[in-house]
Order: structure tokens, then C-alpha cells, then sequence
């Protein structure tokens, strides 16, 4: 057994856990060297955590799994103070409901008035559905890679603008079910989606804190409901002056507790699933313009909303890439 297939073996190992004196036995190989495939695997980006018990180590392979999702990012603004962006959530990739054609035009509507930043708020795939769901029918795309590989080859390309994306809890299943990170390995193959990490990251424009969260979809009797149920799990201190509040597939605008909140909409037609969870589904897209004051903190948030009423049939049959400019990949 080579060293390729002996860190093939030490990772499907470990997707139970299992101990070190057990995998020594199984590998036919000393503690000594099994933890040096260990250093090895996680120096590729493999999270196997490990934890001493009863005289033994034991470990279990979270994949590519962020264990720590204290994400931060910075911006500063332009010479007039200001911050533009776009917002959008819900691409759900590999879904037969995609919008391809909506998310390019959204696309082309930002770079010709100038906006050249968006903001992904999560599930930007539609993750997987295995056979026994009745949804797997949904899906045209059923394969970790093939969803990948579609999304770094069609996702909308614009020469100068840059996509800031993180994963939602449909990305999720790629771990749940591969071990594999999604956005991290989009993020690898394409140079204009910068993969900000799972679920959240917070975000600093000048000194204005902006807090990019993807939620679990929930029903409720009110669109604003969820948002500030989050604002009020934020001690005083902690709270963002900016929530960005996706996977409510809702487009809604307010202020609470001094936090001004956008529920992101999705770029998806509406789903057998969500039809039959009685899930509403707004389509569109937040054109934003924010504003610091000499000091870098937060001065005014203008937001423009984009709604679009009617999605295309099966949209997904009718590629259609968009790519101005060179510069594409890596």
C-alpha cells in the first residue's frame, strides 16, 4: 500500500470513530506513523479531531468542515464614503427550478449601474437528496463534483466584479454526506467568488460591522419574525449595525433594535418542496448603497429591491454563460 492509499483508508477510518491502537492494527502500522498521515491529512484541509481516553486517542474525519466559524472580512469604502452591493441567497444550483437566466440578468442590470460587489447569502447549490426522497426527482445535478463543476463553469462572470459567498445548510449535505466543502473548493477554482465560510462571516466596511448570515427555512406567521428573533439573541455588545438574513426566501426591510435588516430573496422558481411546506418564495435581488461618516461608522444604508414576478420553465435546459471579460479562473 502506497502513501496515496493509506490516507485514502486513514480518512474512510475515520468517518466513525475509531482509535489509534484500532487503526494502527488495521494499517499495520506504528502510532508513530499513523499520526504522521494524520499531519499530513490535515495540512490538506481535512478536519480529523482528535481526543485521548482511557489510554488511547480516538478521532473522527469532519471532512472539510470549518470547526471554527469565527469568519471576518474587510472593505473600506470609496472616495465619497460609499459601499455598493449587491445581495442575493438561494441559487440552489442542480435544482431543475435554477434561474440561471435571472441570476445573469441581475448580473448585467449591477455592472451597468456600476455595482461591482455581491453578496451570496447561502445555498448556493442545491445540495443532494438521496433516492429515497421524493424530492431527488427535483434535481438535475444528484453528484457532489458534478454540482462543482457546473457551478464554477456557468455561474454569471464579469470582468472587475467579485462574488462574496457563503454556504447555506443545503451546501451542507455535500458535507453531511462527502465530507466535501463545497465553497471552499468553488472558491479554489474560481479567482472572482471569494468563499467567506459556512453558515456566516462578519464583515467590517470601514469601521461598520455587517453581519452575512444563512438561516434554516422555517415557516412562521410573519416574514420578519425569524430576523428578529436573531437580533434578539445578540447581547448588546455583540449586535451588528447591518444583518444580512438569508435562506428566508423573503425580500423585507426593517430596523430593530438599531439593526437595520435585509431578508434576502432567493434566485430559484419555487420548488415541490417548498410547495408542499407551504413556503412563500420571493425572487430578486437588494441593490445596496451604504454610506460611513468620516469616522468610518455606519451614516445611512439605502437599499433598492429588484422583484421578479415570472422565472422561466425549466431554465435549467437553457444554458446560457455569462462572461464578460478575461480573467476567468484561476
Amino acid at each position: 500500500m502506497d502513501k496515496i492509499e493509506e490516507l485514502e483508508k486513514l480518512k474512510k477510518l475515520t468517518k466513525t470513530e475509531i482509535s489509534l491502537s484500532e487503526i494502527c492494527k488495521v494499517l499495520e502500522k506504528s502510532s508513530y506513523e499513523v499520526l504522521g498521515l494524520l499531519h499530513v491529512l490535515r495540512n490538506q484541509g481535512i478536519n480529523i479531531v482528535t481526543q485521548k481516553r482511557n489510554d488511547d486517542i480516538y478521532m473522527y474525519n469532519h471532512g472539510e468542515r470549518e470547526l471554527n466559524n469565527n469568519n471576518k472580512y474587510q472593505f473600506v469604502t470609496d472616495s465619497q464614503n460609499e459601499f455598493k452591493f449587491v445581495v442575493i441567497a438561494d441559487t440552489r444550483f442542480g435544482s431543475k427550478h435554477q434561474q440561471l437566466s435571472i441570476l445573469n440578468d441581475i448580473y448585467e442590470k449591477a455592472y451597468a449601474m456600476g455595482y461591482k460587489n455581491v453578496f451570496l447569502v447561502g445555498n448556493i447549490s442545491e445540495g443532494l437528496e438521496p433516492l429515497t426522497s421524493i424530492y431527488s426527482e427535483d434535481m438535475f445535478l444528484d453528484d457532489t463534483f458534478e454540482q462543482i463543476d457546473y457551478i464554477t463553469e456557468n455561474y454569471p462572470y464579469i470582468e472587475g466584479m467579485k462574488t462574496y459567498f457563503i454556504t447555506g445548510l443545503k451546501d451542507e449535505k455535500h458535507l453531511k454526506y462527502n465530507k466535501i466543502n463545497l465553497g471552499k473548493r468553488i472558491g479554489h477554482e474560481r479567482c472572482d467568488m471569494i468563499y467567506l465560510g459556512h453558515t456566516s462571516c462578519k464583515v467590517l466596511v470601514d469601521k461598520t460591522n455587517i453581519l452575512i448570515l444563512s438561516s434554516p427555512l422555517q415557516k412562521t406567521y410573519t416574514v420578519s419574525y425569524r430576523p428578529q428573533q436573531q437580533i434578539d439573541s445578540f447581547r448588546s455588545e455583540d449586535k451588528p449595525d447591518i444583518l444580512l438574513f438569508g435562506g428566508s426566501l423573503q425580500l423585507e426591510k426593517f430596523t430593530y433594535r438599531s439593526v437595520k435588516c435585509l431578508s434576502i430573496p432567493s434566485v430559484c422558481a419555487t420548488t415541490r418542496e417548498m410547495n408542499d411546506r407551504r413556503y412563500s418564495n420571493t425572487i430578486g435581488a437588494w441593490y445596496v448603497t451604504l454610506k460611513t461618516d468620516k469616522y468610518g461608522n455606519l451614516e445611512s444604508l439605502k437599499a433598492m429591491d429588484s422583484i421578479y414576478y415570472k422565472t422561466n420553465l425549466d431554465d435549467y435546459t437553457k444554458r446560457k454563460v455569462l462572461k464578460i471579460g478575461g480573467g476567468y479562473g484561476r
